[in-house]
Formats: C-alpha cells, sequence, structure tokens
C-alpha cells in the first residue's frame, strides 16, 4: 500500500496580509533544476488522496510516583519564557547580536510549538534578519530558521509561503556550500511534501529527480550514498503508484551492485525485496515478484553470519506474498519463522509488535475516489470501521463505527475492508485472530459532493 500522511484539518490558516513577511526574503534566483525524471515518468495525473490510519489503543504501563520524579519539568509558560529571555538578550548583548538571534529562535519554536504560527513566522524572520545583519546576506546560519520558517508555514497548512521560505534557505544554502552541495537534498524533500500538498505533482517529482542527481554527482556510481538516494527515490515513485518506473529503479540499483560487487554480494537483497514488494503493491501476482523475494532470501541464507532483521523481513515479505495471492488458507509458516528470527535481533521485540499487531495492508483495494476532490482547499472527511482478521489475512464482522460527512464513502470504504487483504496478528509466535481492530480513513470533498451522499462506489 502507498506510504499514507495524515490528513490536514479543514479549517485553514489564512494567510492573506501576511506575504509580506516574505517578500524582502528573496536576495537572489536558484538556478532551475531540471523537471526530466531518470525514469523518463510521464507527467504525473493528481488523484484524490485517501489517508488510512491505523488507530491504535496503548495502555501505561507504569505511572507511579517513582516514574513522574524523573520527568523534568517544563515551564509554564515556554512563549512567556521565550518572551522574556529574548528582552534580556537585547539588553545584554544588543538587538543586532548572535545572542538575540537565537533568542528569536528560541521564541518563534515555543510560538510554533503553541500553533501560534503568524507569531512564530515574525520571530523566524527576527532571526533571519539578525544573523544576516551579524554575518551578511548569504551566512549559513540563516538556513535553520528559513527552513523552520518553511515548517511552520507547511504545519500552518499555507504551503505556497513555505515553499518560499524553503527556496530561499536553498539559496543561501548554493551561495554558502556550491551548487552542487547535497546538504539541499532535505530542503528539496520538504519542498516535494508542500508541492504535493498543492496538488503541483510534476514540480513536486522534479524536486525528487534534482535530489538524486545531486547525490550522484556528488558520488561516485554503486556507492552506498547512491544506492540509497536511488532507494528514496523508487520509494516516491511507489507512493505516487508508479510502479513499474519504481522497478526500475530498483533494477538499475541492481545492476549496479552485480557490476561493481558481484553476483554475491549481500546488498542485492534491498533491491530484490523492493523489486518483489512493488508486484503486490501493484496486486499483479507476476512470478517475477515471488522470484524476486526468494532470491533474497536465498542470499541472505547463504551469508557466513545471517542478519536476523534482513533475514526476517524477507520472510515476511513471502509471508505477504502468500496472503495476498495464495489460493488456499495460508499457515503463516514464514510469518513465524520470521518471529523466531526476531528473537536474536536487539531491537526484534519492537519489530514483532510493528509487523504482527495491528492491521498491516498485505493487498490494498483502492476506494473509489469517486465524489472526492484533489483540492487543497477541499473539506475533510473520514470513515472510521473495526473488524477483525482470521489467520488467513480476510477481514471479517467489519463495522461502521462512525462517518463525517455521514453516507458520503460509508459503503465504499466498508467494501474496501472487506476486500483487501491484511497480515495476520501473531502472539508469541503463534498465529491468532486479530480481534477489533480500527482503521480510520480520511479524504476531501466538495460539499456539493455531501449534498449528493454515497451512491456505493
Amino acid at each position: 500500500m502507498p506510504a499514507m500522511r495524515s490528513a490536514t484539518p479543514t479549517a485553514r490558516w489564512c494567510s492573506r496580509g501576511r506575504t509580506w513577511l516574505l517578500a524582502w526574503l528573496v536576495c537572489g534566483t536558484a538556478a532551475a533544476a531540471s523537471a526530466q525524471s531518470d525514469a523518463g515518468a510521464a507527467e504525473t495525473v493528481a488523484q484524490p488522496r485517501i489517508d488510512v490510519d491505523n488507530v491504535v489503543v496503548q495502555v501505561a504501563e507504569d505511572d507511579s510516583a517513582a516514574g513522574r520524579d524523573l520527568v523534568a519539568a517544563k515551564p509554564a509558560d515556554p512563549v512567556a519564557a521565550g518572551e522574556q529571555l529574548l528582552k534580556s538578550n537585547i539588553s545584554e548583548f544588543g538587538a543586532r547580536s548572535l545572542q538575540t538571534a537565537e533568542a528569536h529562535l528560541d521564541l518563534a519554536n515555543a510560538q510554533r510549538e503553541a500553533k501560534q504560527f503568524d507569531k512564530a513566522a515574525e520571530s523566524y524572520l527576527a532571526a533571519v534578519d539578525v544573523y544576516r545583519s551579524v554575518d551578511g546576506p548569504f551566512t549559513p546560519l540563516a538556513i535553520g530558521p528559513l527552513t523552520s520558517l518553511g515548517d511552520n508555514y507547511h504545519e500552518a497548512e499555507d504551503d505556497a509561503n513555505a515553499i518560499t521560505a524553503y527556496s530561499e534557505a536553498r539559496t543561501v544554502s548554493r551561495r554558502a556550500y556550491g551548487l552542487h552541495n547535497t546538504q539541499q537534498v532535505e530542503l528539496l524533500d520538504r519542498m516535494s511534501r508542500s508541492l504535493l500538498d498543492l496538488n503541483q505533482l510534476s514540480e513536486a517529482e522534479a524536486q525528487q529527480v534534482e535530489a538524486l542527481r545531486l547525490v550522484q554527482r556528488a558520488y561516485s556510481p554503486g556507492s552506498d550514498e547512491v544506492l540509497e538516494a536511488i532507494y528514496k527515490y523508487a520509494e516516491w515513485l511507489g507512493d505516487r503508484l508508479f510502479y513499474q518506473l519504481q522497478r526500475d529503479q530498483y533494477a538499475r540499483a541492481l545492476r549496479m551492485i552485480r557490476q561493481l560487487h558481484g553476483e554475491d554480494d549481500v546488498r542485492q537483497v534491498k533491491p530484490l525485496l523492493g523489486i518483489g514488494n512493488t508486484y503486490r503493491e501493484e496486486r499483479n501476482p507476476a512470478s517475477m515478484g515471488i522470484s524476486a523475494l526468494e532470491e533474497a532470501l536465498n542470499l541472505l541464507q547463504e551469508q557466513p553470519q545471517r542478519d536476523p532483521v534482513a533475514t526476517a523481513m524477507a520472510l515476511r515479505d513471502i509471508g505477504d506474498w502468500s496472503v495476498a495471492f495464495g489460493k488456499t488458507g495460508y499457515s503463516g509458516t514464514e510469518y513465524q519463522r520470521a518471529w523466531q528470527m526476531l528473537g536474536s535481533a536487539p531491537n526484534g521485540d519492537e519489530l514483532r509488535r510493528q509487523w504482527f499487531t495491528g492491521a498491516n495492508y498485505v493487498l490494498y483495494e483502492p476506494i473509489s475516489p469517486r465524489g472526492l476532490s484533489t483540492d487543497p482547499e477541499a473539506l475533510s472527511g473520514h470513515v472510521t470501521v473495526t473488524f477483525d482478521i482470521d489467520t488467513a489475512g480476510n477481514t471479517d464482522k467489519v463495522t461502521l463505527v462512525e462517518s463525517d460527512p455521514v453516507g458520503l464513502k460509508d459503503e465504499a470504504v466498508l467494501r474496501h475492508i472487506r476486500r483487501s487483504r491484511f497480515r495476520p496478528v501473531l502472539e508469541n509466535g503463534a498465529v491468532i485472530v486479530g480481534k477489533s481492530l480500527a482503521i480510520q480513513v480520511k479524504f476531501r470533498y466538495l460539499p456539493a459532493t455531501a449534498a449528493d451522499g454515497d451512491d456505493g462506489n
């Protein structure tokens, strides 16, 4: 299933009247990055975003007085404390000092934490202004607060201004560290995220391609850094449902590894698992998929020192394939072997919880986009359901818990849960029936759509 991000609130933070805050920032324009994909991706097509969140209930383990005494107390009002520190630093060091700039930055972070986004933006800009007055217009000291300013706008759902802030941070980075420095990658990722929220898919992909090219320029072909950059871009393509292009990137990495390190190198495991899983995520039972997964497992088992986590991951993915495409009920053999392998891993218990509890999709039945919207200003809706998962990964007792707006996508989500397949739940290494699991599906829609109601599509 594509990776999902949490849905944004219905109310949008209004940025009218605040655009001036960024108008003075631009002190140079970055060279235009090439928007052509290495994979030759076609123009992306906007699709309504449907977000799926697992609802998890956790029980506190120990709330003893002794445990509480170990927690450091926070200031009653961090914003007030930040304001006081700022006044103190201005009095002691002057308005144009590094200490004052840092106080502006601390205050901005406190205001952002308190969701005072307007005031936080002003404080971040004040920090940038002071840093520049002390160290020049292209001081690298400005990169941090400019990046935080972009994050502040993004959290306030003002992604147009977020992109402006990130772009200015990138301009400073290029002037300070060179046009091709890899520190820009983090900024490009943030720009891509905001562009997606603005439904500018092609522009978002261009940032990902540029990030990949920066790493390829900085490191030798087939290096670990280049391979990781290829994997990141492949995952991004998969999130956009470009499965064949995603496979092309994994295959490219596989060729690099074999040419430079040989046919037996364990680095092949990651792209092999990536190739296999793209077929399952595409709901394509082609034999190339399971073959890639089995090749990865065989490669791991041939190593003199076996990696328990990597081996368990390969076993888990083969189990997922069996649940997704098996014609008869799956016994869970690979899952149980994976569970046992994790027993010798330092973080094995945590991985057991992540992999084998809750509702983990194995075969994702798409939800009909009918009635939904790609408009970033559209209203937010959701549907919450509960269900059981049997030992073969099928759902049972699918129940509607709550929806808003009522009736808009109720039947579509219920059908989605019934037709999807999930990883069976394990307890102490045994496959059991998962009881009363919950998922909330979030989406965006227009008011006229809600008035029409759900036609079952």
